[in-house]
């Protein structure tokens, strides 16, 4: 499904199916007990099997979102509804209307919608797409949304008094859930298949398509098949326990809440709380709301003040020590390039190597003034996926209000990087030293300055990246 029109058949499917329920309710009211308990137990409940699917990586967007009826099950185009730049209507799909669907889903308290660890699936789609923020974050404690895993646990300790026996199960997937429930077996080849492609292959749509309606069919076992709860009232009382914020909060009801633990209310804002600075500072889910490496601005102020001679883990760790307070900065590409382009910096990314007799040492101090220099053999190469940052770098003077150079340096291919400050060119062009003018004429070579090379050289890092070279 891709359109607006696909969409509303849905919606309309959805809403036929609560009213139908809405008339039977009524009509259950009007009969008499015996027909009241004979009728409900032939009914089923109005449910939904949701799912999302993406391409397998940390930064990738959901791009497929399934939604299983008893009768159907729809596999909506997140890409075609929220890609689209303008237009709509029945040619397109829109986010206003993807966006209204799921709102009719957070607002229905009496629709039930079933997931399997769904939690997950909503903060990809969170993350994924920004302009759906507001709706993705609406309460959704006793509003209907029920854990498989969670119902076939919670029934199992019904059946059994034996929790320990089923806990355990509280860690399997829902393929080993289906063997175990509804004896059959999952086909998850496709589960880490490329879902950005369009369109997608037959495997992948019947994937998608029983993902969805497996947990459908395993609600209906656990509550009806397998005679766990002896009447309506239990079978009420046990999707009351088991929903999104229906037994956790230490509030009463459900089956005597036996069958999960109460938290209190100051203990749950904690969690909530570390839960929330959890993600804040999580590093492993980059998505798009994230500020571009090229959109943010590097703290050069607090870097060269605090954290000369620190060294860092990696690019990442790098990209994390410029970062402002509070900012968090989208990991670029994994690309050969050596330099990382900021709003106000340009980051140069150097393995210093070993001495050699046949060529001058990376760094080497000026005999006029004893500043620590750089020099850079083919600077060309060393900047062959940016021209820019290249021309920046070879006329780059301290505090000329252009964009700032900064080095880190490490030695060796498993080393750490080190962050040596700030660079500026070299105006002389030159190296002292008669075995070095051929060098120093060469058009290819890029001779910089460390402005903070002194500060630099009180630090404890100092001689194992440069000192040992000079």
């Amino acid at each position: 499904m891709e359109t607006d029109e696909q969409l509303n058949v849905l919606v309309e499917e959805i809403r036929a199916a609560m009213k139908k329920e809405e008339e039977k309710k009524e009509d259950d009211d009007d009969g008499t007990e015996y027909e009241k308990n004979s009728f409900r137990r032939q009914r089923l409940p109005v449910v939904l099997g949701l799912d999302c699917e993406w391409k397998p990586g940390d930064n990738t967007p959901v791009s497929l979102f399934q939604v299983a009826t008893r009768e159907n099950v729809y596999l909506l185009d997140v890409f075609a509804f929220m890609m689209d730049t303008g237009g709509g209507g029945e040619e397109k799909g829109t986010a206003e209307a993807f966006d209204a669907f799921l709102k009719l889903l957070f607002e229905n308290e009496t629709l039930i919608k079933l997931g399997f660890g769904f939690d997950y699936d909503i903060k990809r789609l969170r993350m994924s797409y920004a302009s759906l923020e507001e709706t993705l974050s609406m309460d959704r404690r006793k509003k209907g949304w029920i854990d498989v895993r969670e119902l076939a646990y919670t029934a199992d300790a019904v059946s059994s008094h034996n929790k320990r026996k089923y806990k355990h199960q509280k860690r399997v997937g829902l393929a080993a859930l289906t063997r175990d429930i509804l004896k059959c077996n999952l086909d998850k080849k496709c589960q880490v298949s490329d879902w950005s492609q369009r369109p997608l292959s037959d495997p992948q749509q019947r994937y998608a398509a029983t993902d969805a309606y497996s947990l459908i069919s395993i609600l209906d076992v656990v509550l009806f098949s397998r005679g766990r709860w002896n009447n309506d009232e239990e079978i009420s009382d046990g999707l009351q326990l088991v929903q999104y914020g229906g037994g956790g909060n230490g509030e009463a009801g459900g089956i005597d809440g036996r069958f999960v633990k109460r938290v209190s209310k100051s203990k749950m804002a904690k969690m909530e709380k570390a839960a929330f600075l959890k993600r804040q500072n999580s590093s492993s889910l980059r998505n798009a709301r994230e500020t571009a490496l090229h959109e943010a601005k590097a703290d050069l102020t607090r870097c060269v003040t605090e954290y000369l001679g620190f060294a860092c883990v990696g690019r990442k760790g790098a990209i994390e020590l410029l970062s402002e307070n509070g900012c968090s900065v989208r990991m670029p590409k994994k690309t050969k390039s050596k330099v990382d382009n900021w709003e106000n910096a340009v980051a140069l990314f150097l393995t210093v190597d070993e001495p050699k007799k046949t060529q001058p040492a990376q760094f080497r101090r000026r005999e006029d003034d004893n500043f620590l220099t750089l020099r850079l053999e083919n600077a060309e190469k060393f900047f062959s996926e940016d021209a820019e940052a290249y021309a920046r770098t070879k006329a780059c003077k301290a505090n000329d209000g252009g964009k700032s150079i900064v080095l880190f340096a490490k030695r060796g291919s498993k080393g750490k990087f080190v962050f040596c400050g700030r660079l500026e060119s070299n105006s002389s062009g030159s190296i002292s030293g008669s075995s070095d003018s051929v060098i120093a004429n060469s058009s290819d070579a890029l001779d910089l300055t460390l402005v903070d090379g002194d500060r630099l050289s009180e630090t404890p890092m100092f001689y194992q990246i440069i000192g040992c070279h000079l």
